[in-house]
């Protein structure tokens, strides 16, 4: 009867241990596509993979500069990573990184704020990167932006919200109970007549609300509505003549949006 006891109190032992443990990430079956000039500029570079093999769906950025670009940024990351624990991470692309007031506007909020944006990123490199720039920093709330550059790789609405359903899954195995806001893709424009991104924008927003609906700690930031103009493009006076990238106005707009929200967490 003794050994019967040890042997079971043994099992609860284990059995308690794996609900303690993070869940282990799972490979992505899928594979992401490197575009040939971002891997010749990846050649011998950190933070890339020697295979060029990224999980998702899609492309990985085309501009040529990434790979140096990349390296560089989560070479900061982890020069800073042991101060950037316990905190809200934003995550994204070029329009994150270059929020350069970001700590300021959300000074009032009492919790450290961290900006994990990489100017080019993408889905795929996104969930390369997710653990050790990201998870990694144990954060109280995340931010996240991304999806535009994706478009501009003509990867499809379906595929990015594949892409970006697996990253809130990773999210979630080790986080279940921490509070996400996602904003909506902002409006943009690539200088010329007819501009496709509108149609393109308002589906993948449509299927990120759906995504979002899904799990009640996840808040949607209106990041759309309020930088696009009545035709749907970019307005002019919160974007640089790129029809990309937000100028001052801009993220005051997004400030406006997003504030409410971090605020209301009571994170202090």
């Amino acid at each position: 009867m003794k050994r019967l006891l040890f042997v079971f109190a043994s099992a609860a032992l284990l059995v308690g241990g794996c609900q303690q443990a993070s869940a282990p990430v799972a490979p992505f079956p899928s594979k992401a596509t490197v575009p040939a000039q971002t891997s010749a500029g990846a050649k011998g570079l950190a933070y890339w993979p020697t295979d060029d093999v990224f999980p998702g769906l899609g492309q990985l950025s085309g501009w040529k500069d990434f790979p140096k670009h990349n390296a560089e940024r989560r070479a900061l990351f982890a020069q800073h990573a042991g101060e950037e624990h316990d905190g809200v991470v934003f995550v994204g692309d070029s329009i994150t990184e270059g929020w350069h007031t970001l700590q300021s506007d959300f000074a009032d909020v009492g919790v450290k704020i961290v900006n994990r944006g990489i100017g080019g990123d993408t889905t795929p490199n996104l969930l390369y990167r997710l653990q050790d720039d990201v998870l990694s920093l144990h954060p109280r709330a995340l931010v996240l932006l991304i999806g535009t550059n994706d478009l501009g790789q003509h990867t499809s609405p379906a595929d990015i919200m594949t892409n970006l359903k697996e990253v809130l899954r990773r999210i979630r195995a080790q986080y279940p109970k921490i509070p996400i806001a996602w904003c909506l893709v902002m409006p943009r424009g690539d200088g010329t007549e007819p501009n496709h991104y509108p149609p393109e924008i308002h589906a993948l927003n449509a299927l990120i609300r759906e995504a979002a609906a899904t799990d009640r700690l996840i808040t949607v930031c209106d990041t759309y509505s309020p930088l696009a103009a009545p035709d749907g493009k970019d307005n002019p006076a919160d974007f640089v003549p790129d029809h990309l990238h937000l100028n001052a106005n801009g993220y005051a707009a997004w400030r406006t949006a997003l504030h409410p929200i971090v605020a209301g967490w009571n994170l202090k």
